[in-house]
Parts: C-alpha cells; sequence; structure tokens
C-alpha cells in the first residue's frame, strides 16, 4: 500500500512542477524567458506547453579570437548607441515636459483673464441694470457735484442717462 502511495507521487510531482514561461522583449531588445510574467505594458507570449525551438543547422566553429574581438567590438558599439539613444530619449523627455508646462501655464493664465473679464462684465451690468432702474423709475433724481451741492437732473439728462443705461446694458449683459 505505501508502495503505491510512493509511486504515486512519484509520477504526479513533474505535474506539479511544471510552470508557465513567458517570453518577451526587454527595453534594451533583449529576449527574456521567465516563470514571472513581465510588467503589464510589455507584449508577452506564454511558452506553456509549447517547445523552444532548438537550431537544426550547426554553426561553423570561429576561432576564439576573432569571436572574442567581434564580441568586445558589438558590446562596446551597443552600449555606445544606447547611451546616445537614452541621453537623447532624456533630452527629449525634458524638452516635452518643458512644453507641457509652459503649455499648461499659458492655459491658465488665459483661464484668468477670461475669468476676470467675466466678473467684470459681470459687475458693469449690474451697474447698468441699476442705472436703467433709477432712470426709468420716473421722480426728481440728484447728483452731488464736487463741492457737495445736489443738483437735480432735467428731463433732457434722465432721457440722455436712460438711453446710456440701455446702450450699457446691451453692451455688458446678454
Amino acid at each position: 500500500m505505501v508502495l503505491r502511495i510512493l509511486l504515486l507521487c512519484v509520477v504526479l510531482l513533474p505535474t506539479l512542477a511544471s510552470a508557465e514561461i513567458y517570453k518577451w522583449k526587454d527595453i534594451d531588445g533583449v529576449i527574456r524567458y521567465s516563470d514571472v510574467p513581465p510588467p503589464s505594458n510589455v507584449p508577452q507570449e506564454a511558452l506553456y506547453g509549447k517547445k523552444i525551438p532548438r537550431p537544426t543547422v550547426v554553426a561553423p566553429v570561429a576561432s576564439v579570437e576573432s569571436t572574442t574581438a567581434n564580441i568586445a567590438n558589438k558590446e562596446t558599439n551597443s552600449s555606445t548607441a544606447k547611451t546616445e539613444v537614452k541621453v537623447s530619449d532624456a533630452k527629449t523627455k525634458e524638452e516635452a515636459a518643458k512644453k507641457r508646462a509652459q503649455a499648461a501655464e499659458t492655459k491658465k493664465q488665459d483661464e484668468e483673464q477670461k475669468k476676470a473679464e467675466l466678473e467684470t462684465k459681470q459687475a458693469s451690468c449690474s451697474i447698468a441694470k441699476q442705472n436703467f432702474g433709477t432712470y426709468n423709475n420716473g421722480g426728481r433724481i440728484s447728483k452731488t457735484d464736487e463741492n457737495g451741492n445736489r443738483q437735480y437732473l432735467s428731463e433732457a439728462d434722465i432721457e440722455q442717462g436712460k438711453a446710456d443705461a440701455q446702450k450699457d446694458i446691451e453692451k455688458y449683459c446678454d
């Protein structure tokens, strides 16, 4: 009985050890294989149950010295190119960030200016309506001159003030 359980465990052990394998390219263009999935923004390919293809043709053997020199040259060239790309990407990102900041600041100033203009227009509309109401009520209307003396307006002055208030309403009120 114990032998059967032991045999069953040995048979089922490989199924427990199997894991999903992922394949993706990293930022540097290197193909990576892992049992841990890559970040969600990286395109990936699950290799679970698939066999990884192996080369069918044997590559010719080159001299160790020439191969080592070629690898060193490729690594130097690729690292220099990657550094240049990273520096230019950083400059581009900084410039783009500055442009976005300037655009945001300009937009903010425009919005503040529009808000101030709207408030001024609303205040002017309110004053124009009050003036029109004063001239339209009828009766005697007086103004105070620079000496502090009260002066009553004539009918012509009242009509002129009423017309001016109407023009201001049309100008400042929608």
